[in-house]
């Protein structure tokens, strides 16, 4: 049994691995995103808009691959987040006011 100990403690950290690298990629780049906020019940509230927002708006593959682009190229982490450049990078900032003409990013 104590042979098996470490394989018990490694198992949560190996199933985490897999459940990541099996899952949607623009869920995993939303739960990414959602991770940013200032506190627990923020990211909670997050991740469970994500999940409403996924079943409502079906994914294409084009989707899918930027999701799992954005992922690879670490474009959205909280540090990058915090600059303007950084949210357009990642995906997530309006480069136009609704309601106005559209105006270039400076």
């Amino acid at each position: 049994m104590s042979r098996l100990k470490p394989l018990l403690l490694a198992a949560p950290v190996l199933t985490l691995i897999l459940a990541a690298g099996c899952g949607d990629p623009c869920l995993s780049l939303a739960q990414q995103i959602c991770s940013c906020q200032l506190d627990q019940t923020s990211v909670d509230s997050c991740n469970q808009k994500a999940k409403e927002a996924q079943a409502i708006f079906p994914e294409r593959s084009a989707d899918q691959k930027y999701c799992q682009a954005q992922l690879d190229a670490k474009a959205c982490d909280c540090t990058k987040l915090n600059t303007l450049e950084g949210r357009v990078a990642c995906g997530i900032a309006y480069t136009w006011a609704p309601g106005s003409p559209a105006t270039p990013l400076r």
